[in-house]
């Protein structure tokens, strides 16, 4: 059952959200207290479009967070898993974030700006009141604040085309997960070589709200011949590429290494940092969980509940942010489960519980 949002002042609207509407928008939902639209066509019709052309999407709702002064550093090795013992300037980290349980927080995007500026952008979770609670007890010197930042994404085949053309050609030499300044209408834009799609493209980052409508006005009107239209965050692109969403497919009862961010994660630092004791006592003492891809039944099949996977009569796990995948021509979804429970290659007597009965499910590693 689809409801409306009733808007109030506990959810803000961005400086795009009237563009958003009059490109036909159908649907919001909330993140971090702000308005993302979801769909404007369909997913189906939103998907091939995105995976075909090229996409502007309003992504303010990708809170920033900055950290800044002499110890900001050691704040962000302090309150972050990920091996910072050397970070490099103009470059953007996928960070996990855990509590002292080693449950994860949040998996954010930190970029370092410079040797006393940090700014992380966070999935949908209050970091600010975590950061601030921890540096009550903390004798840090830093200073946060949440940073008024607009932004936009480009996202599709064709927006490295679309940028060269229209933008600025240096910022195609940009290496994934990196981030220079470009000039636009004489203020100074940063920009990276980031998003969340596999399609490719890049985020601009303004803080100005003008001169951000005016580059939305501007790649929309200029950007025609690129087919492009505005969109958002797709759910079926992101399962089909598996791309993870905090709240949905994890959360703060699973640790980085039950859900494949167990690269990002080290316990091998010089240092401390939040949650280092209970992932080293994971890592030694307890049953090993990861996270898996489950396909299953086909396309007549409208899944709306939650459904469980079983081996044979034993539940193993819930498959989160259930898709039809044109790509595969099956349902599919994401389940974390007990890595005893799972086995590749004998995969004949899973079963995906659904409010169509039983239906037998093969399992992959997450890729």
């Amino acid at each position: 059952m689809d409801y409306k949002l009733t808007q109030s002042s506990r959810i803000d609207s961005t400086p795009f959200t009237s563009r958003n509407d009059s490109a036909g928008v159908s649907s919001y939902t909330i993140y971090n207290k702000t308005l993302l639209p979801t769909i404007f066509n369909s997913y189906e019709k939103d998907y091939y479009h995105l995976i075909n052309h090229v996409q502007i999407w309003d992504v303010c709702c990708q809170k920033v967070i900055e950290i800044k002064g002499p110890d900001t550093l050691n704040f962000i090795r302090y309150v972050s898993c990920r091996n910072f013992e050397k970070i490099n300037e103009f470059k953007c980290y996928y960070t996990p974030m855990t509590d002292f349980n080693g449950g994860l927080l949040n998996d954010t995007l930190v970029y370092s700006i410079d040797a006393e500026t940090i700014w992380v952008s966070i999935s949908d979770s209050d970091m600010f009141m975590w950061f601030s609670g921890l540096l009550v007890n903390l004798n840090y010197n830093v200073k946060i604040k949440n940073k008024n930042i607009y932004t936009l994404a480009l996202q599709g085949p064709k927006a490295i085309k679309l940028t060269e053309e229209l933008i600025d050609k240096k910022i195609l030499s940009l290496p994934f997960f990196s981030f220079d300044f470009f000039d636009f209408k004489n203020t100074r834009v940063l920009v990276s070589k980031t998003g969340y799609s596999k399609q490719g493209g890049f985020e601009f980052l303004f803080d100005d709200a003008k001169i951000a409508c005016d580059f939305w006005d501007y790649v929309m009107k200029e950007g025609k011949p690129f087919n492009i239209n505005a969109g958002c965050p797709n759910m079926i692109e992101r399962v089909e590429s598996s791309l993870l969403s905090y709240g949905n497919d994890m959360t703060s009862k699973d640790t980085p290494f039950d859900c494949s961010l167990g690269k990002y994660c080290s316990i091998d630092m010089s240092y401390n940092f939040v949650g280092k004791v209970a992932l080293s006592n994971y890592i030694k003492n307890r049953e090993k969980r990861n996270i898996y891809r489950v396909f299953f039944g086909d396309s007549g099949l409208k899944i709306k509940s939650k459904p469980k996977c079983y081996y044979e009569k034993k539940e193993i796990g819930e498959i989160t942010s259930v898709i039809f995948s044109p790509k595969f021509k099956k349902n599919m979804g994401f389940m974390i489960a007990h890595e005893k429970d799972v086995l590749i290659d004998n995969s004949n007597n899973y079963f995906v519980k659904t409010e169509f009965g039983l239906i037998e499910a093969k399992i992959s590693n997450f890729s």
